[in-house]
This record gives structure tokens, C-alpha cells and sequence, in this order.
């Protein structure tokens, strides 16, 4: 039901935000969040390959058709790398090549321009599909190059949409940024970049 609202508020948010750019002659595109600007007091950077990636501090999804929602709960730190999302994304664009995918991302109702962080190619691990004596295999994963810096304590909200002609896939995501003492990263699994 949350999720429910909270999409009709990104949909009417985003309905206001273009047409106030359209009403005032600017572009939406030179409305959108680039690296550098800072969105609620997150500032927005490249640099995921250096960072710890979101879904180290997220529970398991709960499901609902097309929509996912995730509840994430990260310490303070440096960068936190969030462009992870085309590996959430496998069974969308498993019988679609990537540039038939349309991504979108805001952050706490603000438009980030994702093609301006550009793509990162990482190494993941995975299991086997099939009975083999080979448990795990690696696979290349491709992520957007996008990390949060600046992190303080508080709550945002993170919407990634995939859009194909058949269908939209939306991901929202509630990240809570906790204070000192808050979250162990010591357990959080690194990413693998090759």
C-alpha cells in the first residue's frame, strides 16, 4: 500500500517538474541532478568502483507484480555506489539487449540525468543454473557509475524506473542513513570490479 502512494507522488512529482521546466522554456534535461549537485543534502558523484554498493545494506524485496520495494539501512560513509540496479534487473532485460531499456532514477523527487554518470562493467558471482561440479561462476555485471557522498543520518527514497515497450519495472528504494554505531559494515560484501 505504501509503495502504491508513493508511486502516485513520484508520478505527480514528476508531472509538476515537467511542466514547470516546460512553463518557465527549460529543458527537462537541464533540470536533472549531475554529478556534483547535491540532491537533500546527498551529494551525487561518479566513482561506484571504488565504493560499497547499495544492496550490501538492503533486506529482501517484497514483491508486487512490477514493482519492488526494498528497505536499506547504510552506516555514514564515503561513497555509497547505487547504480547497482541492472543486477536487480536480469529477468527485465534477459530477452532485451540493454539499449532496449529506458532508465530513470530520482532521489527524493528530484530527476537524476543517468547517461551523464555513464556505465561501469564489474565481476559478479553467481550459481550455476544447472547440476554441475562447478558451484559458482563469475558473470559480468554492468551498473551505473553513480555513488552518494556526503552521507549524514536521515531518510531518502530512491525510485529506479526500466522502461521497455512491453512493460515498466519500477524499484523504490527506502534508505535510511544511520549514525555512528548504527550498521556493521564489517559484514557487508565488497563488489567485485574487474
Amino acid at each position: 500500500m505504501k509503495s502504491k502512494r508513493f508511486f502516485h507522488v513520484l508520478s505527480f512529482g514528476l508531472l509538476i517538474l515537467v511542466t514547470a521546466c516546460q512553463s518557465t522554456g527549460q529543458s527537462l534535461r537541464a533540470a536533472m541532478a549531475r554529478s556534483g549537485d547535491t540532491v537533500n543534502g546527498l551529494t551525487l558523484a561518479r566513482g561506484a568502483e571504488a565504493a560499497l554498493p547499495l544492496w550490501s545494506f538492503c533486506a529482501p524485496s517484497q514483491e508486487n507484480s512490477l514493482i519492488r520495494t526494498f528497505d536499506c539501512r547504510a552506516p555514514v560513509l564515503p561513497a555509497l555506489a547505487i547504480g547497482h540496479v541492472f543486477s536487480l534487473a536480469e529477468e527485465v532485460s534477459a530477452n532485451l539487449s540493454g539499449s532496449d531499456l529506458v532508465w530513470e532514477l530520482s532521489i527524493d523527487n528530484q530527476v537524476v540525468d543517468l547517461e551523464s554518470f555513464g556505465r561501469i562493467e564489474y565481476v559478479m558471482p553467481s550459481m550455476a543454473k544447472s547440476p554441475s561440479s562447478v558451484r559458482e561462476v563469475f558473470k559480468k555485471a554492468v551498473a551505473w557509475n553513480i555513488v552518494l557522498t556526503d552521507l549524514r543520518p536521515g531518510e531518502h527514497t530512491l525510485a529506479f524506473r526500466a522502461q521497455s515497450e512491453a512493460d515498466s519495472h519500477l524499484w523504490l528504494v527506502n534508505l535510511v542513513i544511520e549514525a555512528a554505531g548504527g550498521t556493521d559494515i564489517s559484514a557487508a560484501p565488497f563488489p567485485l570490479h574487474s
